[in-house]
């Protein structure tokens, strides 16, 4: 027998005329289930699960929410600290100090470069999805090209222009560009192009820019977010903008004291940290705006390439060119 809530019961009506008829009155419909001809209603997809073709589905092992943050730039400034003594005091041994290249691949590649990489990608590998480019923006596109070349020369200007306007506030007079190849091109090629124009960018951008920046924002958000759950995120604007304006003012502060090299005492010195502060600002701007670090490492190598080319162009022409 049929349950009481799908049997057909009837209904007997009459007409005006007298006519009794009757009809069937239909089962109740399910609600749970669908109507035919309907297309059923797919299920909850799981939040914790990433989407098809997001970045963050990159293995099956690698985490769907990475784990790196401020803990570990925090970690890469005192790995900084560390190895840059441990380097400063190997350059200063007799051996050491008598060889000025030697000295200058510890001190670059000991105290600067290898604190800064080896924190990267630990965070990557072991706290995060395990690719540069997910984590933390590494990728180039040609338009990136345009945008280096642009902004890296108007920041060279820009330089130019604040170490001037130091200079006429503090009364300083002018003192001629003393740059140039020097009498080893070859080594010239290699600290000032390859070394500082080409290794250099990368390396701090990667952490500056890719690390801390995304860091810092993070933070402020409370939550992960790197543009491939950014639409998922409820956020409120206002929340947004906010944490922008701290990660980026932060890391181009945290750059501008990386490169610290005591307490300025000279215009020079002054409106060195000035550009260096702007600098971090432009360059945080690119790679939030674009969400890569493609636009800022360009810049960052058009900007350290300038100095070569001034370098190049004053041995060219002398003391002509200050």
């Amino acid at each position: 027998m049929p349950p009481r809530s799908l049997r057909c019961s009837h209904r007997t009506e009459r007409s005006a005329d007298g006519r009794v008829s009757s009809a069937a009155t239909p089962p109740a419909r399910d609600p749970a289930r669908p109507r035919a001809g309907s297309p059923a209603t797919p299920p909850a997809r799981d939040p914790a699960r990433p989407r098809a073709g997001s970045v963050a589905l990159v293995t099956e092992k690698t985490p769907v929410a990475p784990r790196w943050g401020l803990v570990d730039a925090f970690a890469g400034g005192v790995l900084f600290l560390l190895l840059s003594s441990v380097a400063q005091l190997i350059a200063r041994t007799p051996e050491v100090a008598l060889q000025p290249g030697l000295s200058y691949a510890i001190n670059q590649v000991l105290g600067g470069w290898l604190p800064f990489v080896v924190v990267v990608l630990v965070a990557s590998y072991l706290r995060g999805r395990r690719s540069l480019s997910a984590d933390f923006g590494l990728r180039f596109r040609l338009l990136d090209i345009a945008i280096g070349v642009l902004c890296g020369i108007l920041l060279r200007f820009v330089a130019l222009g604040l170490a001037e306007l130091v200079r006429l506030v503090a009364g300083a007079p002018a003192t001629p560009f003393t740059g140039g190849v020097g009498s080893d091109p070859v080594w010239f090629v290699l600290t000032a192009v390859v070394a500082a124009s080409l290794i250099t960018p990368v390396v701090e951008e990667l952490y500056f820019r890719g690390l801390l920046l995304r860091s810092i924002r993070n933070a402020v958000l409370g939550q992960h977010d790197d543009g491939a759950v950014a639409a998922r995120l409820e956020v409120p604007e206002g929340r947004r903008r906010l944490a922008s304006v701290v990660a980026v003012a932060g890391s181009a502060l945290l750059f501008m004291l990386f490169h610290l090299d005591g307490v300025p005492e000279s215009p020079a010195a002054v409106s060195r940290l000035i550009t260096l502060f702007v600098f971090g600002l432009v360059l945080g701007s690119l790679a939030l705006l674009t969400r890569r670090l493609g636009p800022s490492i360009l810049t960052h190598v058009v900007f350290n390439l300038s100095v070569a080319v001034l370098d190049i162009a004053a041995g060219a022409s002398g003391p002509a060119l200050g």
